[in-house]
């Protein structure tokens, strides 16, 4: 079978977008028609510096055209094959395409317009108009739909001009009466400006297609390859528990349990995300599916109405490009079913040991083991599972928010806490505060109550001021003194941004790193457990990073605040 190397639309005129008439190949090596490359330079006479419309080389002088003969010859064998398709063809026409006013039943495309009988006529019915002698007087245009609608009401002859400054269609006599003096050009001319912007946008459409169609196909091969993995996990879950069945019968039952949900989780998940993009695909394809037909159609006033509609936004909204974990597995759960089985394993073995010595002191057998196996443990591929993508904006930080609410018993006693738990502000003298072991006091500062157990976390903040700080701390760092081991960011326990008017600083074990930003009264904190990361953003119209902190986070973590003379911070 054979197999079609080219398509017509490669030999396209990129002007006009059709098979060029005349073609010409200037020196940068792309091909044009004769009259579209000579009408698009005409517009640089005047500077006498010539462009090629496709790659922007420049000429100085305007290049020699010279017909290229073979591209001619390709082009007329194109011409000769497609007149065959058409008369061969069954199919409806294409949404481009003017139907012939006089065909019957299965219409055809028209092939010329007449501007006296108001009518569009395919090849077999314009013969009359080729023919006879009256006819023949009658002036054919290319094919125009809905002609009657496009003749001047007051002139009666066609609108082939647009009025940039009314935004209308007139005939040549309005350009010298009601639009006289208005800046007036030939729908073609108005065309080709709209259809730069147009072919830019279906380039930026087609790319963004392709990109798309590859994450989905990358998606759906992870998705694959996880359904193949927790059917796996399943079988090895279920043989490995059998071993321990006489003691752990319940164990297994929970831990089927516990993977259903995660696959199920996983799963859904993934087949959310690949929904969001197969809908998208849909409608890009139709859209770049519009723009080719659009791009083909001779009717220069349609292009012009309808190229309008094809430049808004999709439907479908800014879905965030997807990043494909391409080796996401569930191995890890059955790494952890065969760690829990080694350890319970060894312990059978080590009280059986004991037993045999404090009860039946040394007997005469060997091997004393409950393994059931001969065969050892063979330890499988660790592989980070299916991650959800990283928050860009306000909203999908939002997404993890938490209610946080300070710790009186933390407070130092200069620190009024005031509006149900969410304000710390500085005081002159002291507050009549109980002596907890919890309690800063040398540094003024405060945490909050109870740790951050969720993967991802986000807070915003908002403080006035000078040497403010906002961060993180283990709920074991020391309270008590005024040196650094107690500070925010002085010691290894704690992760904080020192804030100022002008400035902010990172600081953490006494490491400091400064960060020159505007003012920002309000700021945004994410943490992600998982990933080991806390960040720190300017909360305004948009969200601004300032700096991340990468860290191995060991210990329940609690949110921490430093508050500066006569300042105060406030949880939101």
């Amino acid at each position: 079978m054979s197999t079609k190397l080219w398509t017509d639309e490669q030999f396209n005129c990129p002007v006009c977008l059709d098979l060029p008439n005349d073609p010409v190949t200037i020196p940068c090596g792309h091909s044009y028609c004769m009259g579209c490359i000579k009408d698009f330079w005409s517009k640089d006479e005047p500077k006498g510096i010539y462009s090629c419309p496709q790659c922007r080389q420049v000429f100085c002088p305007m290049p020699s055209l010279s017909r290229n003969t073979m591209l001619a010859e390709a082009v007329e064998q194109l011409r000769k094959g497609a007149l065959k398709a058409d008369s061969t063809s069954k199919g409806k026409l294409s949404s481009s395409a003017v139907a012939c006013d006089m065909c019957k039943g299965k219409q055809n495309a028209a092939v010329k317009s007449c501007l006296v009988c108001m009518s569009s006529y395919c090849e077999a019915h314009l013969k009359p108009h080729q023919t006879k002698k009256a006819l023949k007087q009658h002036e054919l245009i290319p094919p125009t739909s809905n002609l009657a609608e496009k003749i001047c009401t007051q002139h009666k002859y066609l609108q082939e001009f647009f009025c940039r400054q009314c935004q209308t269609f007139i005939c040549w006599l309005c350009t010298s009466n009601q639009h006289k003096g208005h800046e007036s050009v030939s729908t073609k001319v108005e065309r080709l400006e709209k259809q730069k912007v147009l072919s830019e946008l279906q380039t930026e459409t087609h790319q963004r297609l392709k990109d798309r169609e590859q994450e989905l196909k990358d998606l759906k091969k992870v998705m694959d390859v996880m359904k193949r993995s927790a059917g796996k996990v399943h079988s090895e879950t279920e043989r490995t528990l059998t071993e321990l069945q006489r003691s752990v019968e319940r164990l297994q039952e929970l831990m089927e349990e516990v993977l259903d949900q995660a696959n199920l989780e996983k799963m859904s998940q993934a087949q959310e995300v690949a929904d969001s993009l197969e809908a998208e695909i849909k409608v890009l394809r139709k859209r770049d599916t519009e723009m080719r037909d659009l791009a083909q159609c001779e009717d220069h006033i349609h292009y012009l109405q309808t190229c309008e509609s094809m430049s808004g936004p999709l439907e479908t909204g800014a879905l965030p490009t997807v990043a494909v974990n391409q080796e996401a597995s569930f191995e890890p759960v059955l790494d952890a079913v065969l760690d829990l089985r080694e350890r319970v394993e060894d312990m059978c073995n080590q009280e059986l040991g004991k037993i045999t010595k404090r009860g039946l002191g040394n007997v005469g057998v060997k091997n004393l083991d409950v393994r059931s196996r001969d065969t050892p443990r063979v330890r499988e591929i660790n592989i980070d599972s299916f991650q959800a993508p990283e928050p860009r904006s306000r909203e999908e930080f939002l997404q993890y928010a938490i209610a946080l609410t300070l710790d009186p018993n933390t407070a130092h006693r200069r620190l009024a806490i005031s509006e149900g738990d969410t304000k710390a502000t500085l005081q002159g003298a002291a507050q009549p505060y109980l002596d907890t072991p919890e309690r800063f006091d040398g540094w003024t500062q405060v945490m909050c109550q109870g740790p951050m157990y969720a993967q991802r976390c986000y807070w915003e903040v908002e403080w006035r001021g000078r040497g403010s700080s906002i961060g993180v701390a283990y709920g074991a760092v020391s309270r008590k003194g005024s040196d650094a081991r107690s500070g925010l960011g002085y010691n290894a326990r704690s992760w904080t941004l020192e804030l100022s008017d002008t400035c902010c600083a990172a600081m953490h074990d006494n490491q400091k790193r400064d960060i020159p930003v505007t003012y920002s009264p309000r700021l945004g904190v994410y943490l992600d457990l998982s990933s080991g990361t806390l960040a720190f953003y300017s909360v305004a119209d948009s969200m601004t990073h300032l700096h991340t902190f990468h860290a191995n986070f060991t210990q329940p973590l609690y949110a921490a605040f430093g508050v500066g003379t006569g300042v105060g911070v406030g949880l939101d």
